[in-house]
């Protein structure tokens, strides 16, 4: 299988007369986790935006290969979970979304319940869950498509130390099977156990 590989040349964005990101240049590829540090306004949010497809660079190019659209998976800081419907209603909401129907949905389903411990509590309501239990379904939701590239804004956000241990272990063995992560986290320490390399943004630039 060609492996995904993602190059950043001299992206920038501005929102009115300020630029927020850039020019700032990166290559990754699969199986490699990228960490993204930096203080808040930084630009590492807007970067992740860019790769996304949620927001339009001002200048430079990116290029992805072996990546197609519906193969990035997307965790923003927000939950992205309809709280009135089960663990497995959102993530069969989602795989309608991508595409994905029938017996291949549900066995999707089943796969990404217990990659992220959720079996248990799948026909539970999610506003039911902990905040930790929400934080897993909602990495799930971003992997019901065949994921080459994941970005990760602050995924662990407010879960408790068992989930931040499950959700790490998961995107470590995503990046062993050749996907290629950008994760951006405040937390030092997973930054230090999962990621082959880091860089900082600073004022939207790579200082380091």
């Amino acid at each position: 299988m060609d492996r995904a590989r993602i190059t950043i040349e001299n992206i920038e964005k501005h929102y009115g007369p300020e630029r927020v990101l850039g020019p700032i240049s990166l290559c990754v590829s699969g199986g490699e986790i990228v960490g993204i540090v930096g203080a808040n306004g930084a630009g590492k949010s807007t970067l992740l935006r860019i790769l996304a497809g949620a927001e339009t660079p001002d200048g430079g190019s990116l290029r992805l290969e072996n990546v197609g659209a519906d193969a990035i998976g997307y965790v923003p800081q927000e939950l992205a979970l309809y709280e009135s419907l089960t663990g497995r209603q959102n993530l069969s909401y989602w795989a309608a979304a991508a595409g994905v129907f029938g017996k291949q949905r549900r066995i999707r389903v089943r796969y990404l319940l217990e990659l992220v411990n959720l079996t248990d509590k799948a026909d539970k309501p999610v506003s039911s869950y902990s905040g930790g239990m929400k934080r897993r379904l909602n990495l799930a939701c971003a992997l019901i498509g065949d994921v080459k590239l994941l970005l990760l804004d602050e995924p662990t956000v407010g879960a408790d130390a068992a989930s931040v241990e499950l959700m790490l272990d998961a995107i470590k063995r995503l990046a062993e099977r050749g996907c290629a992560v950008l994760l951006v986290s405040h937390h030092m320490h997973e930054i230090e156990r999962l990621c082959t390399r880091t860089v900082e943004l600073r004022k939207g630039r790579i200082e380091e």
